[in-house]
């Protein structure tokens, strides 16, 4: 018969490997799987041991309990720092885009050639908001100030209220 009384433990973190009446590989030994088969009585001396061992693994199991907790609070604060670390790399390279370091004269320019340059009057519809000038107000605040305080986007603005009838 195995001694079923001494438990091997961890030399870093003194956690408990091998309980009384486990063989090295994690399963019970021949005694413990002899006793479950049958509905045999443990011997008087091996009462002692499981008495033991079965106040050892209710700590342990609060041990671990403990642990488990401990681990689950540190994984949930890990992503948490995580998830703020990922909106501040987003805020930062949003706040370093190039966009945002094209000059405004540039913009205007650009805006410019965003206009219809055709002739042909049925192109040509100021009262579209999908088009532009209007559609470049709608892009930020930023634009919008361009678009709306750039005379050369608004010189020439075809107004067919005959196609528009119904919307206005």
């Amino acid at each position: 018969m195995a001694d079923i009384s001494k438990a091997q433990y961890c030399y870093n973190c003194a956690g408990v490997l091998l309980h009384p009446g486990e063989e090295a590989s994690g399963t019970r030994t021949a005694r413990v799987e002899e006793l479950l088969l049958h509905n045999h009585p443990p011997l008087d001396e091996e009462l002692p041991a499981f008495r033991k061992i079965a106040e050892g693994t209710r700590t342990t199991l609060d041990d671990l309990d403990t642990k488990i907790f401990q681990a689950q609070q540190l994984l949930e604060n890990l992503l948490s720092a995580r998830q703020r670390a990922e909106s501040r790399l987003e805020d930062t390279k949003f706040l370093l885009h190039p966009m945002r370091s094209i000059p405004n004269e540039l913009l205007t320019e650009i805006f410019h050639h965003c206009i219809p340059k055709t002739y042909d009057i049925r192109e040509l519809d100021a009262l579209n908001p999908q088009g532009a000038p209007w559609l470049l107000t709608r892009v930020c605040h930023r634009w919008r100030d361009i678009a709306i305080n750039s005379p050369q986007l608004w010189t020439y603005l075809l107004l067919d209220f005959a196609k528009h009838a119904g919307s206005i």
